[in-house]
Parts: C-alpha cells; sequence; structure tokens
C-alpha cells in the first residue's frame, strides 16, 4: 500500500477514507453507476500531455496511438489538445475521423492492412500510411493508381540496432513489423517510377515499455541517420516526415521508476535543434506517436467484493470485474511475469492493512486474479477495489465476450461532472449478432 499512497497523494485524492477521481470521491460516482467500471480523470490526461508538449522543439508534432485507448471520448479530447492520431485498422480511421481529427493528422500503422482499409485510408489522403512490405507497397501503388490518385507513404523500418533495452522489442530482431533495413532498397523502384505515390518519410519503432530515457534518444540518433541515408540514396531535397517511434514506460509494478521525462525533452530538443540545421531536415515534421504514456495513468478500474472465503489458509476476495474487463492487470497481455498492478481499497483508504488476499475476478479460470498478498483491512462484500494505471490496454485489450458477461461502462470525469463515454453492454447485445442455425 505505501506505493499506492504515492499514487494516490500524486496523481489523484481522497476524502475521508473515499478515492477521489477528478475531484468526484468514489462514493458519489457509484451512487450512479454500476461496478465493474473504468473511470478516467480527464484533467489528468489533458495535464500530462501539456507538461510534455510543454518546452518541446516546434518541429516535433505529438501523435496519439489509438491501440492504447481507441474511446472516442479520449480521441476527441487529444484531437483538441493538437495531437495527431496513428491508427491501425479502419474502424480506428472512422473513430478518428468522428473525434474531429484532420486527415491530415492521421498515420496508419500495422503489418496487415486489408485491401479496403488501404482503399480507405487513400481516400481520406491521410498523412501518412506506414508501409511494411513490398507487397503493401504495390497494392498501395495499385489503388492509386486505379483511383487517379495519390498515396502518402513512408517506410516502416526495422532497423539493424535496438538500442532502446524495451521490455517487448518490435526492431532490431525477426520482426512481422516494418521492412528489414538490409531490404529497403527493394522499395526504391517502384516509389520512384510510381505517379500515385508520394513519399512522406520514415518510421521506427523498436519496443514498448522504455524506461532508459538515454536509451531512446540513441534509438531516436539512429533513426535520424536512417532518415539521412534514405534521403541521399532517393535523392531528395529534404524528408518530410520522420516518425521516431515511441514506447516511453509507465511504471506499472513497484521496481519499475518513472521516464524521466525532463531530461528527455532536454536532449531530444538539442538534437533537433542541430537536426534541422541540415538541409534534408530543414522542413521535416518529427512525430513522437505516444499513447499508453499519456493515458494510463488518468485510468482506473473499480470492482466491487461480491465473496470472501478462505482455503487452505489462504484468503480470497472474489471481485465482479477480473480479466474479461481488465487482462493488462491481470497478466494476461502477454506480460512475461505476472506481476501486482497497484491496488487499493477505494472505500476505506485510511485503515490499516492487516491481512493478505488473493484479489480474483468472477470468472471460471486460475487466470483471473489481480494479485496474491494483497495488503488490505479485513475485506467485506460491498468493498471497492480501485486498479491504478489501466487507462491503456485495459477496456479495449480485454477479452469482453469470455463467458458471456455483460459489459462494463466507461465514465470520464471532467471539471467534477461525471459523463457516461460508453455504456455498458447489455444481455440483448450479448445475443443481437447472434444466429440460430436454419434447419
Amino acid at each position: 500500500m505505501i506505493r499506492t499512497k504515492e499514487i494516490i497523494d500524486k496523481y489523484f485524492k481522497q476524502a475521508g477514507q473515499f478515492l477521489v477521481i477528478g475531484g468526484v470521491p468514489v462514493s458519489a460516482i457509484l451512487e450512479n453507476y454500476p461496478t465493474p467500471l473504468y473511470v478516467y480523470d480527464m484533467e489528468l490526461l489533458e495535464s500530462g500531455y501539456c507538461s510534455f508538449k510543454k518546452d518541446l522543439h516546434p518541429a516535433v508534432n505529438l501523435f496519439y496511438s489509438m491501440k492504447a485507448n481507441p474511446a472516442l471520448a479520449l480521441c476527441n479530447r487529444m484531437a483538441g489538445l493538437g495531437a495527431g492520431l496513428e491508427i491501425a485498422s479502419i474502424g480506428e480511421l472512422e473513430i478518428a475521423k468522428k473525434a474531429g481529427i484532420k486527415n491530415n493528422k492521421i498515420i496508419f500503422a500495422g503489418p496487415g492492412k486489408r485491401y479496403e482499409e488501404l482503399e480507405a485510408a487513400i481516400a481520406s489522403d491521410i498523412l501518412s500510411i506506414n508501409v511494411e512490405s513490398l507487397q503493401e507497397l504495390e497494392h498501395i501503388h495499385t489503388i492509386a493508381e486505379q483511383k487517379n490518385g495519390k498515396a502518402n507513404i513512408s517506410i516502416r523500418i526495422n532497423p539493424e540496432k535496438n538500442l532502446s533495452g524495451s521490455h517487448m522489442n518490435m526492431g532490431g530482431v525477426s520482426s512481422p513489423f516494418g521492412i528489414d533495413q538490409d531490404k529497403i532498397h527493394h522499395l526504391y523502384p517502384l516509389i520512384n517510377k510510381s505517379k500515385s505515390i508520394r513519399f512522406q518519410g520514415i518510421h521506427v519503432y523498436v519496443g514498448n515499455q522504455i524506461f532508459d530515457h538515454e536509451a531512446a534518444i540513441a534509438n531516436i540518433k539512429n533513426t535520424l541517420d536512417l532518415a539521412g541515408d534514405i534521403a541521399r540514396e532517393l535523392n531528395l531535397k529534404y524528408i518530410p516526415m520522420v516518425n521516431l517511434g515511441g514506447g516511453l514506460g509507465i511504471p506499472y509494478y513497484t521496481n519499475q521508476s518513472d521516464f524521466d521525462e525532463i531530461e528527455f525533452k532536454k536532449a531530444l530538443n538539442e538534437i533537433i535543434f542541430t537536426t534541422v540545421k541540415k538541409a534534408c531536415f530543414s522542413r521535416t515534421t518529427f512525430i513522437l506517436e505516444i499513447g499508453r504514456y499519456f493515458t494510463a495513468k488518468s485510468g482506473i478500474f473499480l470492482t466491487r467484493v461480491l465473496y470472501t472465503k478462505e482455503s487452505y489458509n489462504r484468503k480470497y476476495v472474489i471481485v465482479d470485474g477480473g480479466m474479461n474487463y481488465c487482462s493488462m492487470a491481470t497478466g494476461n497481455l502477454g506480460q512475461k511475469m505476472r506481476r501486482k498492478f497497484p491496488l487499493a481499497v477505494a472505500n476505506r483508504l485510511n485503515e490499516e492493512c492487516s491481512e493478505n488476499w488473493s484479489i480474483c475476478g468472477p470468472l471460471c479460470t486460475p487466470m483471473d486474479k489481480f494479485g496474491d498478498d494483497f495488503k488490505a483491512p479485513p475485506l467485506v462484500p460491498g468493498d471497492i477495489i480501485a486498479v491504478f494505471f489501466v487507462g491503456a490496454y485495459g477496456y479495449s485489450a480485454s477479452p469482453h465476450n469470455f463467458l458471456s458477461h455483460p459489459g462494463c461502462p466507461e465514465i470520464a470525469v471532467v471539471e467534477k461532472n461525471v459523463q457516461c463515454i460508453r455504456r455498458e453492454r447489455s444481455l440483448a447485445d450479448i445475443l443481437s449478432r447472434q444466429f440460430s442455425l436454419v434447419n
């Protein structure tokens, strides 16, 4: 609970025994909304973005990676703050448009874009389709030529070097993502001859959960070197865009420290200041794509204690929402080790944490567990467990259809005003897209 108290003191507040989110006590939120549910503190989201944007070199643009949390309300707020959006599906393209983002502030990533997705992206004239294979480039060329249009593309490069120390490598190793650095020359002939392709630049993304700001800077330097090489090989006067990736780390676990944002920006500004003096970068837009880093801290999952029990000298609490709504915090989203997310008893913050509990969800699987040996007061049915740092990959990456439970709502707190941004899935919704066999 020591670390949880630090999180509450730093990002939230409490009123008496109750956790306060965005100025509203959990008790007031739960008067109108059922558990389980997600609550987003929009002020925390905005302040995180604005703090990062402050003093950043003007040539660096921030793009929000929608896969972290594609909720329309959050995307709309990010767009309003001036962020671009990085999408990875035609569904996210539609959300981005509804969120009010301009087409020239959308980039499309992902190794498996379907033909109809490429058609939609080209028709929308988005800023860039990040090409991840020669075959994809050929599809883009064919579509744009047939439509008598232009397709804006960037090459996603899988670099020879990965200097990030990332917890999940997506570059510098054999990968479905991007085009190996020693193979990108295979794309040059089509880029040079096609009148339907407009080359925008390059994209390098080497991995997630990077905590060492110096390693992140080393990767950025390597990306800029690659961009300079490609500009020369394609005989470009300047390269329009360099997507520097992102992957900045969020400290979910007790042995992780905050990413040093101040030192990172200081080093990045120095690099960009020097880089833009070179002719090939004098008119370049530099992009940082950030998702988890902006949204994770703003989201809290609230779930209610249903039952308590003891088995072979271990105390268990069963809550009403588990991995089907919050698989990120139960260790079922590809984590190498299942470690405990920060948790708190949101209605009993001042009480002594004198007992060890295993916090389990309601599902019929041993995977449905938020953690063992969670220090808490003597828990009883009705208590509220808060799971912190789940604003990214919490709702969207969870298997909502598993065991066919009704869905949980998402709400946002804006200037102490609580608003529903996604209603819960009803029992009728579960059956609405299913059909019996016809004899």
